[in-house]
């Protein structure tokens, strides 16, 4: 393991990463070993002692995560593929999808917590200040795609993205699907300047927690921020999410409903992929 690593919210993200549009899960899976010190690497340089000690607890994790939770994701994939032999869905059936991937999620937090603790702990100040410092530059790169476009061209970036995720599982849209999605994307407004701003919030109550890192609370308040984020989430945002998850969830469900026979044997084609690539894993002997 080598170059600089950044552990506070890279193995949170493998669960969904697993679930994206990913041509080869089990390929994708097979390097997380390689790719999440890669991706972590974009925010603090380890020196070779904190490599040492992490890199243990990184096997034990992605063991752990292949042996106890890649059957929960098979399994809702199994879920997913009953929904898709349904005549119609209605919004609360994919919310209860919804519902199922941050519980896994929830999970992965909690299983890398101690991990994180740790290595938190044992960073200096110059290592503090590179975290910083790369925060800052995502940040600044994200407001400058997502947020400071005007409102318009937010939500024709919006649709465009939906219109690409949709297609990679249903394949071509017809117009009237493509009009649904740009419905969608007009309906959230500003939505991006609302989840850019909560984003800021919980990271200034990460740096807070992390300068106190040395403190009595520091575990506490760490465990929180990993295990609880959203009881650290702005108020505008709190109040935003909930209708923004509805509405993802109803524009979900009316695309499938108007989903003629082509697209659901997509639909269905690409589910299979997805949960045969995962069972076919072999997970890390440890």
């Amino acid at each position: 393991m080598s170059g600089r690593i950044a552990p506070f919210r890279a193995l949170l993200l493998v669960a969904a990463l697993l679930l994206a549009a990913c041509s080869r899960l089990d390929l994708a899976y097979r390097n997380l070993d390689l790719v999440i010190p890669w991706w972590i690497s974009n925010y603090v340089s380890l020196d070779d002692g904190q490599k040492r000690w992490l890199e243990p607890r990184l096997e034990k994790h992605l063991s752990w995560h292949c042996r106890t939770q890649l059957p929960g994701y098979i399994a809702w994939l199994e879920q997913l593929d009953k929904l898709s032999q349904q005549p119609t869905l209605t919004a609360t059936d994919l919310r209860g999808q919804f519902s199922q991937v941050r519980d896994a999620l929830q999970d992965v937090a909690v299983e890398i917590t101690p991990t994180v603790l740790g290595l938190a702990q044992s960073l200096s100040p110059q290592q503090m200040g590179e975290l910083y410092v790369a925060m800052d530059e995502r940040n600044a790169e994200l407001r400058a795609e997502h947020v400071a476009p005007s409102v318009k061209d937010q939500v024709a970036a919006r649709a465009q993205r939906m219109r690409e995720r949709v297609e990679d599982w249903l394949g071509p849209l017809r117009p009237s699907q493509q009009a649904r999605i740009d419905t969608w994307a007009r309906s959230q407004g500003d939505y991006n300047r609302v989840w850019a701003e909560n984003r800021d919030s919980w990271q200034k109550e990460l740096r807070n927690t992390l300068y106190g890192r040395h403190g009595p609370d520091f575990p506490q308040r760490l465990t929180s921020l990993l295990q609880q984020p959203e009881s650290h989430w702005a108020p505008a945002y709190r109040k935003a999410y909930p209708a923004s998850e509805q509405a993802l969830a109803q524009l979900l469900a009316d695309l499938f409903n108007s989903a003629d026979q082509r697209q659901r044997s997509a639909l269905r084609e690409r589910i299979g992929e997805m949960a045969e690539d995962l069972k076919g894993l072999d997970c890390y002997p440890r």
